[in-house]
């Protein structure tokens, strides 16, 4: 059988050569007369091809198989919404696994407890909604039961009956809230916003919320088409008072869009920002100034929106602005102006703020203010010296004779080489009143550290393991406004008091510790330590 098989599949490959070695001994005219022969031949070579391969193959008979059969698949179901706190007015979904024959699974299906539902099919008939009509009862426990008898559109029953159950949630609620606040403050240009929980007609909205004091307002929906609308804005038709509390709320007996009651909504209290006004400028309006180089600022009531306030503060001298650096103190309630060249004398100053200043809370000046000075001629006092000394106070005329030094560069002055208090400074920090020399934190904490860095020949704020605060606190004096400047000058005379001071005051270009521990606000009272050992040393305890 192999061997004929192999001859079969010969043939047509020596058939194939045979006409080829024909072609190629032919001219061309004599092949275009072999054409047909050659054709006869090809057939004839695979005519027995075939053959012989149908005659290799076995002989087997084919025997008949039947086509499978199906049973059709029963229909089933699942709930597709959450099984607890479904929205009053949200519909509970079945979801079947084919199109279903929709009057037999409305009349196979019971709700428990009773109540109205109306019955809702996708484009599929596989998903059921059943929304309430018009809503579920808040906190309610519905069981959900399909029997049997519901069939598929091919008339199959379920697979297996459908007993489920949901939790309805609780009613709409709804949060009160103001648009503009800072802090626990309010703007009197705040609008305010009911958000509930779940779509609420505005008509509902308008007849119940309020505000008291009394006052004339709009309310809007965010849904134009009042379908949906979740947030109401009710907004003012003129500004609040300032500095004034008022209660807004709603009240109950309302119902969302569903028709269910509604929670009751908290009230809320507010209180309105104080409106800012100016408290005084320095120089104070009509007076004179005897400082060529004097700062000019203005202390306002609460504190400021730095951009808009600086913007609106302006110093001029003879119609021209006056150029310089500006800077804030004391937490945004004061602005300082720096002049960069001094004033002439004879010179007439005017500062102004405008009403486009605002305060933090962004409320504008209640009204504009100025002031006006004149510069006259620098001058300049003496500083006495003195005062009794004893043997726990050797240098005590020291102590008294820097806190004049000190006094002066901290109410506007300014100390010269020479030891005179001149009205021509290079303040960079307003004026602040006088410090008190407190003879309690001398004694007990700026002497005996004093005494002990001489002794050791040290300079540190916290030697022995001790702060400046610390020691304040453990003499009796735990304020939390505190400071303290230390210094070794060359003696502990005159001229090494004035040497301190001056030192402290060319500190003022960069506003840096030690002046500013002079003129910080917050300090009223020193204590003042100087004493003379191994090395020259001096204490001075600030104490708010």
């Amino acid at each position: 059988m192999r061997k004929i098989l192999a001859a079969a599949l010969a043939l047509p490959f020596i058939a194939f050569y045979y006409v080829s070695s024909v072609i190629r001994r032919t001219s061309a005219r004599r092949v275009l007369k072999a054409g047909p022969l050659q054709f006869i031949l090809v057939c004839a070579a695979v005519a027995l091809l075939v053959s012989g391969l149908l005659l290799g193959l076995p002989a087997k008979q084919a025997a008949g198989v039947a086509p499978p059969t199906f049973a059709p698949l029963a229909p089933q179901a699942e709930a597709l919404q959450t099984q607890s706190n479904l929205p009053l007015d949200v519909a509970f979904q079945v979801q079947f696994t084919k199109p279903m024959n929709e009057s037999s699974v409305e009349s196979a299906l019971t709700i428990s407890p009773n109540t109205n539902v109306k019955f809702e099919w996708d484009a599929t008939a596989q998903v059921l909604s059943l929304a309430p009509d018009p809503h579920w009862e808040p906190y309610t426990n519905y069981l959900v039961d399909i029997s049997g008898a519901a069939t598929d559109q091919e008339g199959l029953s379920l697979a297996q009956e459908i007993h489920t159950s949901f939790q309805s949630g609780s009613p709409t609620a709804g949060t009160i809230t103001a648009t503009e606040t800072n802090g626990d403050l309010t703007s009197p240009a705040s609008a305010f916003q009911v958000t509930f929980t779940r779509p609420v007609k505005l008509s509902t909205v308008v007849l119940r919320l309020g505000i008291s004091p009394q006052v004339a307002v709009t309310i809007v929906g965010d849904d134009p088409t009042d379908l949906a609308s979740e947030v109401f804005t009710m907004t003012p038709k003129a500004a609040l008072a300032s500095d004034t509390t008022y209660v807004i709320s709603m009240a109950d007996g309302g119902t969302d869009a569903a028709g269910a009651a509604l929670q009751s909504v908290a009230p809320l209290q507010i209180h309105t920002m104080i409106a800012p006004a100016v408290v005084r400028f320095r120089p104070q309006d009509g007076t004179t100034t005897y400082d060529s180089n004097q700062p000019v600022s203005v202390r306002f009531t609460v504190p400021m929106d730095e951009k808009s306030t600086a913007a609106a503060f302006s110093v001029t001298v003879g119609g021209r602005a006056v150029s310089g650096g500006t800077y804030w103190a004391e937490d945004d309630t004061v602005l300082v102006l720096t002049p960069r060249y001094s004033f002439s004398v004879g010179s007439t100053v005017v500062a102004r703020v405008s009403t486009a200043a605002r305060s933090a809370g962004g409320l504008h000046l209640s009204a504009a203010a100025s002031a006006t000075f004149t510069v006259s001629k620098p001058r300049s006092t003496s500083i006495s010296f003195g005062g009794a000394a004893s043997a726990s106070s050797p240098w005590y005329a020291s102590e008294v004779y820097y806190l004049h030094l000190m006094n002066c560069t901290r109410t506007g002055g300014w100390v010269t080489y020479g030891g005179a208090c001149s009205s021509e400074t290079h303040h960079t920090l307003p004026a602040q009143s006088p410090l008190t020399l407190n003879a309690g934190i001398s004694n007990k904490v700026s002497r005996p550290y004093a005494k002990y860095m001489a002794d050791t020949q040290l300079l540190d704020h916290y030697l022995r393991g001790t702060t400046p605060h610390s020691r304040l606190t453990a003499a009796g004096y735990p304020s939390g406004s505190w400071g303290e400047n230390i210094a070794s000058p060359s003696s502990s005379g005159k001229g090494g008091m004035i040497d301190v001071e001056v030192f402290y005051q060319n500190e003022s270009w960069c506003r840096c510790e030690h002046y500013f521990n002079i003129m910080d606000p917050y300090f009223h009272q020193v204590g003042i330590g100087v004493w003379v050992s191994k090395s020259v040393r001096v204490s001075i305890d600030f104490y708010g």
